[in-house]
């Protein structure tokens, strides 16, 4: 049976906060108290390390889901009418609300009620077009080895003028042998993305300038802390917002689809080959870190 890149949201926190897209406007609008200057000296001296911290736990909202919040505050209006996501619901109906007429989800089997659309987004030739207001593609990018057919689908999907919302990331935790999240199939991290490949994908997809924006987020720092599993919330804004485009560690995403959308459809690839080892598992307490340093740091 061919491989099949999964179209599954990869999940970072943990279900005893609250969202991290409701997270993300305590940052915005005060200061925590990790955040205070002899503090914030005291966790530097634990940098030195070869091993996140807590061990991977997952917890408050880190910083690459801080940036995506912001850039989907920025676009809140985009979230109306007949709205599609991968995984879940989650999201959109936050940032849609009442505004939603539909809202359905997107994976590889049902494995929620939510999931009504069962399809590879790589390979979504037997879901209809056009159908679509608003699709949320968030934190799959990466693990999707046919990223090119996956963005086709993805633009394909909307309605002539619907909405494409989509991140890629420039680094992370790397799973060497795949990640099961129980959704449907192992998923492997084939990608890290620059702006600029970003960019050639998007021109690609016949897609103009006008028809789309790139916005980075990051910085030498913030980028530190995500591998380190560093919280958002113990950073200032100033730290937080600063954007250093030597440094992106978030490359964010708005695709308006062209009334007459007419891009070619690109052939389809399969990786040559995939780790042979037992994937790591989608653990309760430390994500999509598993338990890679639970028992080994």
């Amino acid at each position: 049976m061919p491989f099949r890149a999964h179209s599954t949201v990869i999940t970072m926190s943990a279900h005893k906060f609250t969202p991290w897209f409701s997270q993300y406007y305590t940052i915005k609008n005060s200061r925590n108290w990790r955040s205070w200057p002899i503090i914030r000296h005291l966790r530097g001296i634990g940098f030195r390390r070869i091993a996140p911290f807590g061990k991977g736990r997952q917890g408050p909202i880190s910083v690459i889901r801080y940036y995506w919040a912001d850039f989907l505050e920025s676009y809140r209006e985009d979230f109306r009418g007949r709205a599609l996501e991968i995984g879940d619901t989650d999201t959109i109906r936050f940032y849609g609300g009442s505004k939603l007429t539909h809202a359905e989800a997107m994976d590889l089997s049902a494995h929620n009620v939510a999931v009504q659309v069962v399809a590879d987004l790589t390979r979504a030739d037997q879901v209809a077009g056009d159908q679509y207001d608003c699709f949320l593609l968030q934190f799959s990018t990466n693990v999707l080895y046919d990223i090119k057919s996956a963005l086709y689908h993805a633009v394909r999907l909307l309605k002539p003028g619907g909405v494409l919302l989509t991140n890629f990331w420039t680094t992370d935790f790397y799973f060497h042998n795949g990640l099961d999240m129980g959704t449907g199939g192992p998923i492997y991290m084939h990608h890290w993305f620059t702006p600029i490949q970003v960019a050639d994908m998007l021109h690609d997809l016949a897609l103009a300038p006008t028809e789309y924006e790139l916005r980075t987020y990051g910085n030498l720092l913030t980028k530190i802390a995500f591998l380190l599993n560093v919280p958002a919330r113990e950073f200032v804004l100033q730290e937080l917002d600063y954007v250093d485009p030597f440094q992106p560690l978030l490359v964010c995403v708005r695709v308006v689809k062209p009334i007459n959308w007419r891009a070619p459809k690109p052939s389809y690839l399969e990786p040559l080959w995939l780790p042979t080892g037992k994937p790591q598992q989608l653990h309760p307490i430390t994500g999509h870190f598993g338990n890679a340093y639970l028992s080994n740091h």
